[in-house]
């Protein structure tokens, strides 16, 4: 590594950090390659492409992947919550009869996130839950359709070659 300066900072900078051990407690904790990144001063990228080249911190991204994504939607449980519980004491505080006394939609878009994250860590948990690809979105322009419909009756109508009654009537 003579001519990488940077990528010797950089692993010295992570091996006085605790090495591998630290960056699994970091991850572990809810944080990410690029909140490291940015504690170290170099770019997302630059640190992850270093990482998965030394064979030691690349088994720990591997190892703790799946219970770093669980403590991320975690996290974001907290998240929630945290604003459902500001929001309540707000409401507590207000003056009745006022709109900040009122549930309101603050409140109700809350409550939507709240109950997305559920479903999110349900489906993740478990495959009874999973979305699994049966919805599908269909727009139908019914306008169109009766457009296209009378298109195809007027072709219809002026490929007839034998003439009906009626017509004949009114040709005489």
């Amino acid at each position: 590594m003579p001519g990488q300066p940077k990528k010797r900072a950089l692993i010295k900078s992570l091996t006085e950090r605790g090495g591998p051990d630290a960056l699994r407690d970091h991850l572990l904790g809810g944080g990410t390659i690029a909140g490291l990144g940015r504690e170290l001063g170099v770019e997302r990228g630059f640190l992850r492409r270093n990482l998965m080249k030394l064979p030691d911190y690349a088994g720990v991204l591997d190892e703790v992947r799946e219970t770093a994504a669980d403590t991320h939607a975690e996290l974001g449980f907290e998240i929630i919550r945290e604003l459902r519980d500001e929001r309540k004491a707000e409401r507590a505080t207000a003056a009745p009869g006022t709109r900040a006394a009122e549930i309101g939609q603050v409140d109700v878009s809350i409550a939507r996130e709240e109950i997305a994250q559920h479903k999110f860590i349900a489906e993740a948990w478990s495959q009874r839950y999973a979305n699994k690809g049966g919805q599908t979105n269909v727009t139908l322009n019914l306008g169109e359709m009766h457009l296209d419909a009378l298109r195809k009756m007027k072709t219809v109508h002026e490929i007839q070659t034998t003439p009906t009654a009626v017509e004949l009537s009114r040709d005489e």
